[in-house]
């Protein structure tokens, strides 16, 4: 039988290893229903904010880019929003991606997604930023001419046939 001391050290003991397994599993992954109004209502504020700080640049749907559920390699149902397209370079247009950041960190923020800091490298003269979620949400903005805005979440859905809910 333990002492009241041995049992007053094995409680912050108990804790910490509960924070530490809790850790492990990672967050736990919205349907596909649940994520999509917020992905959707995320990309609108996105290209809301670009209309409001960049007028005259219109944003729209990518030809063949429609919402959709498709399998990543590793298995993982992952749940993809419409793709959004300007018509011009933003990055062009506000003069470098820091100023784009400025213009999406209030959206980022209301919609619980980390601040950008910093540019992606990417391949084939591509340029680009991206954030995540807590949710497994993930906004990527890329660019070589146009920019896309393309929002993503891995979904807990065990049919993912193709057809978002």
């Amino acid at each position: 039988m333990l002492n009241r001391l041995e049992r007053r050290a094995l409680v912050p003991l108990l804790l910490c290893t509960s924070l530490v397994v809790s850790s492990c599993s990672g967050p736990s992954l919205p349907t596909a229903a649940d994520a999509r109004p917020r992905l959707e209502q995320l990309s609108t504020d996105l290209a809301g904010a670009f209309a409001r700080d960049y007028p005259g640049q219109p944003w729209l749907p990518v030809r063949y880019g429609d919402t959709s559920m498709v399998t990543d390699s590793s298995g993982t149902c992952v749940l993809w929003i419409g793709t959004l397209r300007s018509q011009d370079s933003l990055y062009a247009l506000a003069g470098n991606w820091d100023a784009v950041m400025k213009t999406i960190y209030p959206v980022l923020k209301k919609g619980g997604f980390a601040p950008i800091t910093h540019t992606d490298s990417l391949k084939g003269g591509y340029t680009g930023i991206s954030s995540t979620d807590g949710h497994g949400g993930r906004l990527n903005m890329f660019e070589k001419g146009p920019m896309d805005i393309s929002v993503s979440a891995k979904v807990s859905d065990k049919d993912c046939s193709g057809v978002a809910p």
